[in-house]
């Protein structure tokens, strides 16, 4: 008697028979239970192994019951063999996103079965709620999260934890971020390796000084600028 993966063996078909289009309603009933209403769909299942892979395929009449549980098998499994290669590292997403729009969407319209003659498969837990999708998702799901909580932590922080952006008075020291002729000044200690300029009186520029002008300082609106000199 012939089998596929991923299920019970397949009773001989009817000299004639014929599968309907993917996704069309089957008077005959699921070919794993025997139960009605069923449809025709393809599942998908990948493997990569690190120089080789290759794609399982199992194509047959299920109802809602049997579809899901071939469907959530193949899936999870796929979400734990199907990174291992380059290559299958770009094949194995399609395959998951081709199992949900095709053969999950087309079980899901199915109604409940009714009529089996046989044991319908389990179809057991949600993918997601399976360990290997926990496995696979969780780094997704921390490194979504990290990027709006390091950019709350830096609008907290502000722009440097070593230095604060505050008006100037000579004799202080900053750290220019940016490129000249751009200002981005950070006021740091004197003593800190970061400090690059010291604040000078204007009237003291000299030809090697250069000038931070006022209205890039906070709090110092009508105020004249200053030099700054390279330490």
């Amino acid at each position: 008697m012939p089998s596929q993966p991923y299920g019970q063996p397949v009773p001989p078909q009817p000299y004639g028979r014929t599968h309907p289009p993917h996704g069309a309603p089957v008077p005959h009933g699921c070919e794993v239970c025997g139960a009605q209403p069923a449809t025709a769909a393809t599942v998908r299942a990948h493997q990569g192994m690190v120089v080789i892979m290759r794609t399982l395929t199992r194509r047959g009449v299920f109802c809602r019951t049997c579809g899901l549980a071939v469907y959530r098998t193949m899936t999870s499994d796929t979400l734990v063999t199907g990174w291992w290669g380059v290559f299958s590292l770009f094949v194995t997403p399609f395959v998951v996103l081709g199992n949900v729009l095709g053969a999950r969407s087309a079980f899901r319209r199915l109604p409940e079965p009714y009529g089996a003659l046989r044991p319908p498969l389990d179809p057991g837990r949600r993918v997601l709620r399976r360990p290997p999708a926990m496995l696979v998702l969780t780094p997704f799901v921390l490194v979504a999260a990290a990027i709006p909580t390091l950019f709350l932590i830096g609008l907290i922080a502000g722009p440097d934890g070593d230095g604060e952006r505050v008006g100037l008075s000579v004799g202080d020291c900053v750290d220019q971020t940016a490129e000249w002729p751009e200002q981005a000044l950070l006021k740091v200690d004197c003593g800190s390796p970061r400090a690059e300029y010291r604040v000078a009186d204007r009237d003291s520029c000299g030809p090697e000084d250069q000038l931070l002008h006022a209205e890039y300082v906070s709090g110092s609106s009508g105020k004249p600028g200053y030099c700054v000199r390279r330490l």
